[in-house]
């Protein structure tokens, strides 16, 4: 996590240093694990090669929860939530980084596209447009492709 805070302070410190013009969006995801919607993290699983069978053991703990609420200190009936990762469950930041790699997929095909224009930075001119820690994703890129 230290590592991709400082590498954005490198990257805007470059871009302060040559007064150059750029775009830098932070997202902060609204409750992440509670969002992540099953289909999706499964299609993920699949697209990485991992095998049906382990694929079969995520869905099987995620569906196999039952959840119930507290309202004015007592417990409603159980259900079943249809779709979220559960707060301590030890699995839950892997399943997590699964999803948000699915992001990093969208943001490598607009690469490619020239839909998007990451920053390039240092001498070899590496071009970076996006860093990910924990729920956090900072956009970084051109001024004229955003």
């Amino acid at each position: 996590m230290l590592e991709s805070v400082l590498m954005a302070n490198e990257v805007i410190e470059e871009v302060r240093r040559h007064q150059r013009s750029e775009v830098f969006l932070k997202v902060d995801f609204e409750k992440p694990y509670d969002s992540v919607r099953w289909s999706f993290l499964m299609d993920m699983l699949h697209r990485m090669g991992f095998h049906s069978k382990w694929i079969k053991w995520v869905q099987g703990c995620l569906e196999s929860a039952t959840v119930s609420v507290l309202v004015n200190g007592s417990p409603t009936e159980e259900f079943k939530p249809s779709r979220g990762l559960r707060q301590g469950d030890p699995l839950a930041p892997f399943l997590f980084l699964i999803v948000a790699k699915g992001l990093a997929g969208l943001v490598r095909n607009a690469l490619k596209e020239n839909m998007l224009k990451g920053l390039k930075v240092g001498r070899a001119e590496t071009e970076c447009c996006m860093l990910q820690f924990a729920d956090d994703t900072l956009f970084m890129g051109e001024e004229s492709f955003f």
